[in-house]
C-alpha cells in the first residue's frame, strides 16, 4: 500500500482500487490522473494492494482533517472507504433530523467523499443520478455539491461464523443476491457489467433455495411488526439499484431515514426468473410473489431455529455493497445524514 511522502492535508486524498473493473482502473490510472487534477486540483493519490487497505486509508483521512476523500473503483472500494469514514460511534447516536455537515452533526467533522466509479456496478452512482461514466463522476466532482446521505449499518455472521459489523450504501440483499456475487466475479473478463450480472443472476436463481425467515422491524412510525417471509431473495436497499443498474427499489431515496425492504417469495424458479426479468425497468414491484415494505431497521433470522443455534453456513448468504461476506441472522439500522458526499448539483 503506497503512502504520501509528504502530504498536504488541504488536499483531497484519491484512494485508487487499481483491480476495479477486471483491472481496468490499474491500466486507465495514467490517462485518468490528469482528468483528476482538472476536477479537483493537486490531490494525493494512493492506491490500495489488497481487501481492508481502502479502510485503513479513509480512517487515515478522518485522524488527518481531510476535507474530500474520492474512491476511484468499485461499489466494494466505496463500501470500504466509508467503513474507515465512520470510525466514530457518535454518527449512529446523532439526531435524525440533524443535518450533515450542520454544527449539531457528528458528519460535519468527517471528510466529504467523491466518487469516480470505474467497476462494473456503478450502483450508488446511479442513485445519486450520476451515470456510470466517467466524464459524469468527474462532472460531478467538479462543478457539483455536498449533499447529506444516509447509510446503513448491519451486523451478521461472517462467513468463518465471527460475528461482523459493517457500514453499507447502498444495498444489503441476501439469499440469491450473495450468490450473484461468487458467480459474477468469476464471469468472464470480457463480459460487461449488465451481462455479467445477468448471467450469475439467472446461474443463482437455479442454485438458491427458497428460505423461511423471520423477520422483525421497526415501522416508520415507530410501532414494532413481524412478517415471516418464504423467500428466495430479501434485498434492504438504501439507493434504488444494484447489480449493474437493477431498478430493486425504484422508491428509494438516499436522504429519507428509511429502509426500503423487497422479498421475493415466488414459488417456482420459473415464475422467479420472470419476475427478474422485471427488476431492470423497476415494474417488479407489482407483480405476485413479491413484496415491499418500509422500516427504519430490522432482524432477519431463519425461522424455526433454537434460539442461539447457528444456522448451516451458506444458508442464505449476504451481499453487502457488491460483495458476499457473510449470511443470516442479520441486523440492520439505518443512520440518517450520516455522511456527505459530492453529487450533481440539484
Amino acid at each position: 500500500m503506497q503512502t504520501p511522502g509528504t502530504r498536504a492535508l488541504g488536499r483531497p486524498l484519491v484512494i485508487v482500487n487499481p483491480s476495479a473493473g477486471r483491472g481496468r482502473t490499474g491500466r486507465e490510472l495514467p490517462h485518468l490522473l490528469p482528468a483528476l487534477r482538472d476536477a479537483l486540483g493537486e490531490p494525493d493519490v494512493v492506491r490500495t494492494r489488497r481487501r481492508g487497505d481502502a479502510t485503513v486509508l479513509a480512517a487515515a483521512a478522518v485522524r488527518d482533517s481531510r476535507a474530500l476523500v474520492v474512491g476511484l473503483g468499485g461499489d466494494g472500494t466505496l463500501n470500504e472507504i466509508v467503513n474507515g469514514l465512520l470510525t466514530d460511534d457518535r454518527v449512529m447516536a446523532s439526531s435524525p433530523g440533524a443535518t450533515a455537515g450542520g454544527p449539531d452533526h457528528p458528519a460535519g467533522l468527517l471528510p466529504a467523499l467523491g466518487i469516480v466509479g470505474t467497476g462494473t456496478g456503478g450502483d450508488f452512482g446511479r442513485s445519486l443520478g450520476i451515470p456510470h461514466e466517467v466524464g459524469a463522476y468527474l462532472a460531478a466532482l467538479r462543478g457539483g455539491a455536498e449533499r447529506a446521505v444516509d447509510v446503513g449499518r448491519a451486523r451478521f455472521t461472517s462467513v468463518d461464523g465471527r460475528p461482523v459489523e459493517r457500514f453499507w450504501l447502498n444495498v444489503l440483499s441476501a439469499g440469491i443476491g450473495g450468490l450473484v456475487d461468487r458467480y459474477s466475479a468469476a464471469a468472464p473478463g470480457f463480459l460487461g457489467g449488465r451481462v455479467a450480472y445477468g448471467q450469475a443472476a439467472l446461474r443463482a436463481i437455479v442454485t438458491c433455495h427458497r428460505t423461511r425467515l423471520r423477520c422483525r422491524y421497526e415501522a416508520p412510525d415507530g410501532t414494532r411488526g413481524e412478517r415471516l417471509l418464504d423467500a428466495h431473495a430479501v434485498a434492504v436497499c438504501n439507493g434504488r439499484t444494484f447489480g449493474g443498474g437493477m431498478n430493486i427499489a425504484p422508491m428509494a431515496r438516499l436522504d429519507d431515514g428509511l429502509l426500503e425492504v423487497v422479498a421475493f417469495q415466488t414459488r417456482t424458479r420459473w415464475r422467479l426468473v420472470r419476475r427478474f426479468a422485471t427488476v431492470y425497468a423497476g415494474t417488479h414491484v407489482h407483480e405476485p410473489g413479491v413484496d415491499h415494505f418500509t422500516c427504519r431497521s430490522l432482524d432477519l433470522e431463519p425461522a424455526g431455529e433454537p434460539p442461539g443455534r447457528r444456522p448451516a453456513a451458506g444458508l442464505f448468504p449476504l451481499d453487502v455493497d457488491g460483495d458476499a461476506l457473510g449470511d443470516v441472522p442479520l441486523h440492520i439500522e439505518v443512520a440518517a445524514a450520516a455522511l456527505r458526499v459530492r453529487a450533481p448539483a440539484a
